[in-house]
């Protein structure tokens, strides 16, 4: 077991739940949509509703791109495979589907404004995302020069 194991499974499994929770979410996600649209959002008319239940799936689909890549980066961190150009890849991967879910919450936000809010917060999660893929990137490439010295 490489360094860390511990956490690296406890991650996992938190990825998973959090995977169920979304599939629940998308099992129920017409009626969660609806009792935003009418109780949070105060929107009556059909056409409203039916584009925030559009949004509110293409959403999932990122945060489906978001959490199976996450579980494949920690996989490959469970076989110590850490510092290496698929991670990066799927960071970036991660990165892109955040700023999908972003731009998706903007639209959101034209009907419920609290989709703002959502909008910020995976903006913010994708600029963490990619600072860290960066410094990935630059010990990737440290490495390899290492490896060319010796």
């Amino acid at each position: 077991m490489g360094y860390n194991d511990g956490i690296i499974k406890w991650t996992k499994i938190a990825t998973i739940l959090f995977i169920a929770m979304a599939v629940v979410a998308d099992i129920f996600g017409v009626v969660i949509t609806q009792y935003i649209a009418y109780c949070w959002a105060g929107v009556f008319d059909t056409f409203r509703v039916v584009a925030l239940i559009v949004m509110f799936y293409l959403g999932t689909v990122g945060g489906y791109v978001v959490l199976f890549s996450l579980l494949k980066l920690l996989s490959n961190m469970s076989k110590d495979v850490v510092f290496d150009r698929t991670n990066t890849k799927l960071m970036m991967i991660i990165t892109s589907a955040l700023v999908a879910i972003a731009v998706d919450c903007i639209g959101a936000g034209f009907i419920w404004n609290g989709a703002w809010i959502l909008s910020i917060v995976a903006l913010f999660m994708g600029l963490v995302v990619m600072s860290v893929r960066a410094v990935f990137a630059k010990a990737i490439t440290m490495k390899e020069e290492m490896d060319l010295t010796i």
